[in-house]
């Protein structure tokens, strides 16, 4: 037998590789399937060493010989024995099942009309397990870019598409894609969605894995999805004075159905507005309603609960509803903090990760739920044992990986808690042994902890508290080293940490100027990543808040005078320019006035700002105009009373989105 790593076929497989290949009797070759499905189901190795052989072109051959055929019962053994090899987290193996054309092959056999339902479960059992591989995984049903958020930010569409890996040659390569290509995929999945309970639970969960984008979401929903998806939901739920779910395959269908609502509205309003107003011809109550009454009972099954409380989440965060309407506040916060606490589910650590992930989209940017997620003791205390003392909670055997996704999820969702509340920042720095720990996760080789750790410190930067008494010169050194970074993720947060840190009142502005924060400010103003760029303007313009003359000369000199006008007349982004006229206002402060205005030529930055008067800017961009000719009027005419509102201080700040007033540290996006 060979070892594990050989990656060679035994002498057993060989034999049933010829049997495959030879042109033997179809009793010997569906036996011959059914002895390769048994050996690969389970074992990378099998599937390693057959792949190398050649058995996926055999297998594909083998498909395409049948399908002409129509031999249901090899046809339905080749097909499950595909399956296996799409669950595979091999990337070379999956791209060459894709490359060889499987999945345009089965959706062929689909539209065969076949008087077998086993057959079409098989056909679409097999389609399934090519999108819920890891590999090809839908990134709105997993975890997504962490961004933190103030609730004065606008709600923005997330831009990103999918997750694709960079392995695939070819973007047509890519699942949703092929299948998007064929015109009648969906028709042929409405068309086959009432065979049978499990055609239904691989259907939808096919068509959660479509929902990639906006655009594709969309073409689901102008296919009439929605009602048909909704009635399986209502007619597997016994209606009496209360619901009582009737069996297990009852239960999972249920879960995929409110997986595929959750997923179809993700970050979609117009979508998330029809699931609102949809209406249940058999019951005449709302979806809403429908999906709210799962989440009565306490003692509900955790993945229903689960994908019931994420539905409210998804129609919150397209604004649909508020996050004071009570199916969030009293439900849906409420029974996602019951299942991350629930003890009754210890070994089900991904459901825990999904749950701490979730509560992190609802509380990030809402935080007027800040409070009631911190009701009781219950949460903070469950998140400090998942950071600090996992292994303890969880079975010993549970692999590295996943005990570091909790801990990082765990983590950021502490640096969403502690990103606004003056009293849930102080509770949460004051927790023994947490700033040492974030300490240690940036110094780990993980990349999710580091990111988490940065995060902390964001959320905690926005205090002016916590920049005076946490903020040590250790932190300062992270800082600095993640700036630094070859991965655009750690430093987009890094950056924006500084961008705080650098204030008049932070202990970190001296020795961050020290480790040279300066120019590499100055660099990210040119940075081709456009929120980087921001940042660093931001920063610049917090830094000159009450700096010293020679802080601003060096602002100044690294900015350049005719780059100053140059983006004075030409800039059209209305980020920067607020942030760039803020940076002017805290340079023209009263004691440095006559050092400083004579290198801009006064006359000349008053044509430029009174010429930049006359364009079609925000009532913002006006206000910091009109402050600035008016503060350089008042200066050349020293009988003039100057304004009361000469520089940008740390309780006036304006926002990044300037339509949004904004309290004391709000005025970081962290990207």
């Amino acid at each position: 037998m060979p070892s594990y790593d050989d990656d060679l076929p035994t002498q057993q497989e060989e034999y049933i590789l010829k049997q495959l290949v030879d042109n033997v009797e179809q009793h010997e070759r569906i036996q011959a399937l059914i002895e390769l499905k048994n050996l690969i189901i389970g074992s990378k190795r099998c599937k390693i060493a057959f792949y190398h052989v050649g058995i996926l072109e055999i297998l594909y051959n083998l498909l395409k010989e049948y399908t002409s055929t129509i031999n249901i019962n090899i046809l339905i053994e080749i097909l499950d024995c595909i399956s296996s090899f799409a669950k595979s987290n091999n990337k070379n193996l999956l791209n060459h099942l894709i490359e060889l054309g499987f999945i345009e092959q089965i959706l062929i056999l689909l539209t065969i009309q076949i008087d077998s339902n086993h057959f079409y479960e098989s056909c679409l059992r097999c389609l399934r397990s090519f999108f819920l591989s890891k590999i090809f995984s839908n990134p709105y049903l997993t975890p997504i870019p962490f961004r933190l958020l103030y609730d004065e930010n606008k709600h923005e569409t997330i831009t990103f598409i999918s997750q694709r890996e960079n392995f695939l040659l070819n973007d047509n390569y890519f699942p949703v894609d092929i299948l998007f290509e064929n015109s009648q995929t969906l028709n042929i999945f409405h068309r086959l969605l009432s065979i049978s309970k499990s055609t239904q639970i691989s259907i939808i969960e096919i068509l959660c894995c479509l929902c990639i984008n906006n655009e594709r979401q969309n073409q689901i929903v102008e296919k009439d999805f929605i009602e048909p998806i909704m009635h399986l939901l209502v007619e597997n739920i016994f209606y009496n004075n209360k619901i009582n779910l009737v069996s297990l395959a009852n239960e999972y269908l249920i879960g995929v159905c409110l997986k595929f609502f959750c997923s179809i509205c993700y970050e979609n309003v117009a979508v998330a507005q029809r699931l609102q107003t949809t209406i249940s011809t058999k019951t005449n109550q709302t979806l809403c309603e429908i999906i709210s009454n799962l989440l009565n009972k306490i003692n509900r099954p955790v993945i229903i609960s689960y994908y019931a409380s994420k539905f409210f989440v998804n129609l919150c965060k397209t604004k649909v509803l508020s996050c004071d309407d009570s199916h969030i506040s009293h439900k849906s916060l409420t029974t996602l903090i019951h299942l991350c606490t629930k003890s009754i589910i210890n070994k089900c650590i991904y459901l825990y990760i999904a749950c701490l992930d979730t509560l992190i989209y609802l509380l990030n940017g809402n935080s007027t739920l800040h409070h009631l997620a911190m009701y009781t003791e219950q949460l903070l205390t469950k998140l400090f044992s998942y950071l600090f003392t996992p292994n303890k909670i969880f079975d010993e055997n549970i692999d590295e990986t996943i005990l570091i996704k909790i801990r990082s999820s765990a983590l950021t969702l502490l640096a969403v808690l502690a990103s606004h509340h003056e009293d849930i920042k102080k509770r949460i720095a004051d927790q023994e042994n947490l700033i040492l720990t974030a300490i240690e996760c940036y110094h780990s080789p993980h990349l999710s902890l580091q990111l988490a750790s940065l995060c902390l410190f964001h959320g905690l930067s926005r205090s002016v508290h916590q920049l005076r008494t946490t903020f040590n010169d250790t932190i300062c050194d992270i800082l600095l080293d993640a700036i630094k970074s070859s991965d655009l993720h750690l430093v987009k947060i890094a950056s924006s940490v500084i961008s705080n840190s650098v204030l008049e009142f932070s202990t970190c502005r001296t020795r961050l100027l020290s480790g040279g924060i300066l120019n590499i400010l100055l660099s990210f103003l040119t940075h081709p990543d456009h929120e980087l760029s921001i940042n660093g303007i931001w920063a610049l313009r917090n830094l000159s808040y009450l700096s010293t003359l020679k802080i601003k000369q060096d602002i100044i000199n690294g900015l350049t005078i005719d780059r100053i006008y140059s983006l004075l007349e030409q800039c059209t982004d209305e980020r920067f320019l607020i942030c760039l006229l803020s940076l002017l206002r805290n340079i023209f402060n009263e004691r440095d006035t006559e050092a400083l205005l004579p290198m801009f030529n006064s006359a000349k930055l008053l044509t430029t700002l009174q010429s930049m008067s006359e364009k079609n800017y925000s009532e913002e961009i006006y206000r910091e105009i009109n402050l600035l000719i008016d503060h350089i009027n008042s200066i050349n005419n020293s009988s003039q009373q100057r304004s009361t509102s000469d520089s940008v201080n740390p309780s006036c700040r304006t926002s990044l989105f300037p339509e949004y007033a904004c309290d004391e540290m709000d005025q970081l996006d962290c990207s």
